[in-house]
C-alpha cells in the first residue's frame, strides 16, 4: 500500500475576511435555486422593518419574524408545486411537495443572515430597535453583496456592471426604506 498525497485544504476556509467572505457566499449560494435566497433576503428585512413597529422584545420580534418565514417558505413551495401542476396537469403528491419544500429552502438560507444579526446583537445586549436596525442593514448589505457577486460573474462593461450594482443598492435601499415609512 503506497501513501498517496493527501488531497489540499480547499475546504477549509481561508484565513481572514476573504475567507470568511467566501465562506458565507458558499452557504447562502445554494446550486438549484439561488433566487430563493434573494427571497429570503428581501422577505425577512421586509418582515423586521414591519414587524419591529409591533414586538416589544427581542423574542417577540425573532418568533414573529420565524413565523412569518415560515409561512413564506410554505406559501412558496405550495405556489411552485400548483404552479408546475397547472402545466402538467399532475395531481398532488407528497413527493412533489417534498421536493419543492427542499428547492424553496434557499429562502430559509437568504433569511437566515438577518436573523444571525438580530440574535447576536440581542446576545450583545444592545436595544431592539438597534438590533433590528443592525439586521435590517445585513439584509441590504447582502442584497448589494448579491448583485456584486452577480455582476462580477458576468460578462458586463464597466457601465452595465455600475448599473446592475446601483440597482441591488437600490433594493437593498428599498428594504431600509420600509422601515422609514412605516415609523
Amino acid at each position: 500500500m503506497t501513501d498517496t498525497p493527501s488531497e489540499p485544504a480547499r475546504h477549509l476556509p481561508r484565513p481572514g475576511i476573504g475567507g470568511i467572505a467566501s465562506a458565507i457566499s458558499r452557504w447562502v449560494e445554494p446550486e438549484d435555486n439561488p433566487s430563493g435566497v434573494i427571497y429570503g433576503t428581501i422577505a425577512v428585512g421586509a418582515v423586521l422593518a414591519a414587524e419591529s413597529t409591533r414586538r416589544e422584545t427581542f423574542p417577540d420580534t425573532i418568533e414573529a419574524t420565524l413565523l412569518i418565514l415560515g409561512l413564506y417558505w410554505l406559501a412558496h413551495t405550495y405556489a411552485t408545486v400548483v404552479g408546475d401542476r397547472l402545466k402538467t396537469r399532475d395531481r398532488l403528491s407528497a413527493n412533489a411537495l417534498w421536493r419543492a419544500f427542499l428547492h424553496e429552502g434557499s429562502i430559509v438560507k437568504g433569511a437566515a443572515v438577518p436573523i444571525a444579526v438580530l440574535a447576536m446583537l440581542w446576545a450583545a445586549g444592545v436595544s431592539l430597535a438597534t438590533g433590528v436596525t443592525g439586521a435590517l442593514w445585513s439584509s441590504a448589505a447582502a442584497l448589494a453583496f448579491f448583485e456584486i457577486v452577480a455582476t462580477l460573474r458576468s460578462r458586463a462593461t464597466g457601465a452595465q456592471r455600475l448599473t446592475q450594482i446601483v440597482v441591488g443598492a437600490l433594493l437593498g435601499a428599498g428594504v431600509l426604506l420600509v422601515r422609514v415609512v412605516l415609523h
